[in-house]
């Protein structure tokens, strides 16, 4: 057998560099696409507090709008208690729930067993109606 001149010998060094690059590379982008895939669950779980979450930009406005029906009200404190649909807004279920109102003139013309539909918001860590309208 013949003993392997020294281009040869540099050729198989550098066959043997470019598989560890490539070996390297690809359990490093295996590695990279793992991370990214995981990104957007990580992203979502951030310990139960909504308050950071924004709305989508792209959301049409109905779409905003929960359905409810007002169960009480409290005019002298600005509160509002509404049987709701899910708010997927803050991934709660449907329950009832008392809330704070923007504007006080929102609860003029509401009463109680009145169905309506409403935008709900976080503000100072307090839910909070923004929009609020009679359904017929």
């Amino acid at each position: 057998m013949k003993q392997p001149g020294m281009q040869q010998i540099k050729q198989m060094k550098q066959t043997m560099t470019a598989g560890r690059l490539v070996r390297r590379a690809s359990s490093g982008s295996v590695l990279v696409v793992a991370l990214l895939a995981a990104l957007p669950a990580a992203a979502d779980h951030h310990g139960g507090s909504h308050e950071h979450r924004a709305t989508s930009g792209t959301q049409d406005a109905a779409s905003e709008f929960v359905n409810a029906e007002v169960r009480k009200i409290d005019k002298d404190n600005g509160k509002l208690s509404l049987k709701h649909e899910a708010l997927r807004k803050f991934d709660m279920a449907a329950m009832t729930m008392a809330f704070r109102v923007a504007d006080p003139a929102m609860l003029d013309g509401l009463a109680v067993g009145d169905k309506v539909r409403f935008v709900p918001d976080k503000v100072n860590g307090q839910f909070v109606v923004t929009k609020i309208e009679k359904r017929n």
